[in-house]
Parts: C-alpha cells; structure tokens; sequence
C-alpha cells in the first residue's frame, strides 16, 4: 500500500516569508474533489450506524476470548475469530475516515473510506461466520455447556452484524464534483 499514487495529486508551491533565507514550501492539493451521493441526513445516519456497529461487533468478539469453556480452547474457533481482529481494525480506520469527512473529500480520503470498509467488512463478516460454523461443527462432535451457548451466540450475532454493515456500502458512494 503505496501513497505515491496520489503524489500527483499536490504540487509544491514556494512563497517568500521575510527573514527567512529560502523560500517556504507548502503541499497543495491540485487533484479530484469527491463528495457523497447521498444526502447529508443519510450520511449522518450511517456515520452512527457503522459506529454503534463496530462497537458491538469489538464487545462480541471480545466476550467468547474472555470467557473459559471447551469451545474457546478450540483452534478453528479462536483462530478465526482472533483474525476477525484484523478486518474490524481497518473497518474501525474507515469509520473514522466516515467521522472525519467533510462535505468535499480528496481521492485518498476517497480510496481509505469506500475501498477499505468495502473490503474490512465482507472478510470481518467471513471471519466471525466461519467462526460461527466452526460452533456449530463442535458441537455437533461434543456436548454442549452453556458458555459454549454464549460463544456460539456471540460469533452468529457478529456475524449477522458484519453482515449488516456489508450491506449498507453501496450508500458510502462518491461521486467526483
């Protein structure tokens, strides 16, 4: 992930600053300006939607790793859900990059937020549904407590939530002014 892509989106201008010797350099952003399709109540939702969601996804992936019981001592279970981590971190960045957008975005603002939560929230929703399926595999082979209940319940809901946020991308959109 390079960000000389987008070094042809700024140009360096000088200016003169007295009492200095040489010339003061700044970065200016000379490249495409995008902003969302949707309109800004919708944008406001969503900016609440993707936030209470990956704060209940953090809490359900958290739960089954904090708890003792024989499913969380299985390695296709724990595994998969320890590399949902991974996915959730970038869709976290990208709810950021939501949270912080103004009304005219530059390309790499862009590229971090549609791309990005795209891509985070359909392996994040793949992670905890394989860790869900990985669930249902053990207990079909064991018998089953009650914690073993809880995890099984906590990676189907962070599946169904990563599934939710998957399904709202298309209203994250831009389009260039």
């Amino acid at each position: 992930m390079g960000y000389r892509q987008y070094a042809k989106d700024y140009k360096i201008e000088y200016e003169d600053v007295p009492g200095r010797k040489r010339p003061k350099a700044t970065r200016v952003y000379v490249g495409p300006w995008y902003r969302f399709t949707e309109p800004a109540g919708k944008i406001r939702f969503l900016k609440w939607y993707y936030l209470i969601g990956m704060a209940v996804i953090a809490l359900l992936l958290l739960i089954p790793m904090c708890m003792d019981c024989p499913f969380t001592r299985i390695w296709y279970i724990q595994v998969a859900a320890a590399i949902g981590w991974i996915p959730w971190v970038f869709a976290a960045c990208a709810t950021w990059r939501l949270w912080t957008a103004k009304e005219k975005v530059d390309r790499e603002h862009r590229d971090m937020l549609c791309d990005r939560m795209s891509g985070a929230t359909l392996f994040l929703m793949g992670f905890c549904l394989i860790s869900f399926l990985g669930c249902v595999f053990a207990s079909s082979k064991q018998s089953v407590q009650v914690a073993d209940w809880v995890v099984t319940g906590c990676c189907m809901l962070s599946g169904i939530a990563g599934i939710a946020l998957f399904s709202k991308r298309k209203a994250l959109n831009m389009e260039k002014i």
